[in-house]
């Protein structure tokens, strides 16, 4: 019967373009729009037919998402809301952080690390569009809004406030992580910003492209001081230079940054992958935020940094990256190496002084036990969490991973005032529970060596945190 509606509705729109074709060619606007109607009508009654014969849902739900599918009659439409939650538990020892390596006692905490509502979808069959916003910490943060369009083979042109693709840590989202928190590397990466990007994706390689415009406000702190004379215990005269006066003045800075990353993918197969990449980003800053830093936890959120250089003047910065990945069966082998030089001048002068050039990487292996694998993503050239062969609701026990990483940052330079490097180890467990829901389990073992300015001192710490995360 659905076959024959189908027909049927077929040879009406037939007659009604060759009977209604002499009359168009004659008439005037008004008969060209009544006709333009009436096959929009019969359109949507074909598709409403060739979905009644398909069976034809207009609200899907996928087996990992709580969340519906919306999509129009024309299936040029579609909205689906997504979410991101994750709650983490720290117990940390004291510690030095700041540039100044402050004594910081040791915490308890726990908090809502990521809580990320959004929507997204296509329209226009060639477009997709993405709104996310984070409610973590009490306030309000837009993580994405953006537009992209498909409509050429093989490529995707992103317009809108976003992520740029730079570096296999950062690129990668924050729901599929070996570890709780991304490595020392992510330091150099830029901020999500207002910009453009556009990326190809080939059979085994994969090239992005952007540049990000960030136009921000900050607090910059002004000292008023006085000189006064006085004398000494000998009668002699001496300048004491006092603070009379401090004041917040609002300055506008603009940044701009561009960013490429590069994928090989060589080996691709069920047991075994290869991945390699590079990545590369300058940063330009103008005369309002000319001011750059570099600092890095201890790979936990809620404590402090402990190794920082503090802010220094600078035109911009150079950042060069490079990454691998390997993969055989349920075994995983990951790292990431990035160096960056930041132009430095005399903020009293403005003449040139030494460049800063700092580093960091990391070492990443982790193991299935229960045997599954890591999927691999080649549109962006990344990892998505592995999926339990057998998850809690079927009755199994999830998939379970053990995992181990080596990370370092040299931010310690003899020309600056302060800085330090940073040693960390971090063991990790993870229970995949459901495809959408796992347990993270870490310990945190760090070493840092500061520098405040001519003063060296050294310090070690150790981190448990754990974390409950639910996305869909």
């Amino acid at each position: 019967m659905a076959r024959y509606k189908i027909s049927s509705i077929a040879l009406a729109v037939s007659f009604a373009v060759s009977g209604f074709a002499s009359n168009v060619m004659a008439s005037d606007s008004d008969k060209l729009l009544e006709l333009e109607q009436r096959m929009e009508a019969l359109e949507i009654e074909l598709i409403e037919a060739r979905d009644a014969a398909k069976k034809t849902d207009r609200l899907k739900f996928k087996k990992t998402s709580p969340s519906p599918e919306l999509i129009s009659k024309d299936g040029r439409t579609t909205m689906e809301f997504k979410a991101r939650i994750q709650a983490d538990y720290v117990d940390a020892d004291a510690m030095q952080t700041g540039k100044k390596a402050a004594d910081t006692e040791a915490m308890k905490d726990t908090n809502i690390r990521r809580l990320r509502l959004g929507l997204e979808g296509q329209f226009a069959r060639d477009w997709e569009y993405e709104i996310e916003l984070d409610f973590a910490d009490s306030e309000v943060d837009v993580k994405d809004a953006k537009v992209a369009f498909n409509g050429w083979q093989d490529q995707k042109l992103i317009l809108g406030f976003q992520k740029y693709g730079f570096g296999l840590a950062n690129t990668q989202s924050s729901a599929h992580q070996i570890m709780m928190e991304r490595p020392s590397v992510d330091v150099f990466s830029a901020d999500r910003a207002l910009g453009v990007q556009w990326r190809y994706v080939g059979n085994n390689w994969n090239l992005a492209l952007g540049m990000g415009l960030d136009y921000s406000e900050t607090d910059e702190s002004i000292t008023e001081v006085e000189t006064t004379e006085l004398l000494d215990e000998d009668g002699n005269p001496i300048e004491v230079v006092t603070e009379v006066g401090l004041d917040e003045e609002s300055i506008y800075g603009e940044s701009t940054f561009y960013t490429a990353r590069a994928t090989y993918t060589p080996i691709k197969n069920n047991d075994n992958l290869l991945h390699l990449g590079a990545s590369y980003m300058l940063m330009d800053l103008d005369e309002g935020s000319q001011e750059t830093r570099y600092r890095a936890r201890s790979a936990s959120k809620p404590v402090g940094r402990m190794v920082d250089t503090g802010n220094f003047a600078s035109d911009g910065s150079q950042t060069y990256g490079v990454e691998a990945m390997y993969q055989h069966r349920n075994m995983l082998l990951r790292g990431e190496y990035m160096a960056s030089t930041a132009d430095q001048f005399d903020e009293d002068d403005g003449s040139s002084l030494e460049d800063v050039e700092v580093d960091a990487f990391y070492v990443t292996a982790s193991y299935i036990l229960t045997g599954e694998q890591w999927r691999y993503s080649g549109k962006k050239g990344v990892l998505k969490s592995p999926r339990p062969a057998s998850a809690l609701s079927d009755g199994g026990w999830g998939a379970w991973e053990i995992a181990a990483r080596y990370e370092q940052a040299n931010f310690l330079e003899d020309h600056m005032k302060y800085g330090g490097d940073l040693d960390t180890w971090v063991v990790g467990v993870n229970w995949y529970m459901e495809d959408n829901l796992k347990m993270q389990f870490n310990y945190i073992d760090a070493e840092a060596d500061n520098k405040v300015k001519d003063d060296y001192s050294s310090q070690d710490t150790n981190i448990v945190q754990a974390r409950l995360h639910f996305a869909f």
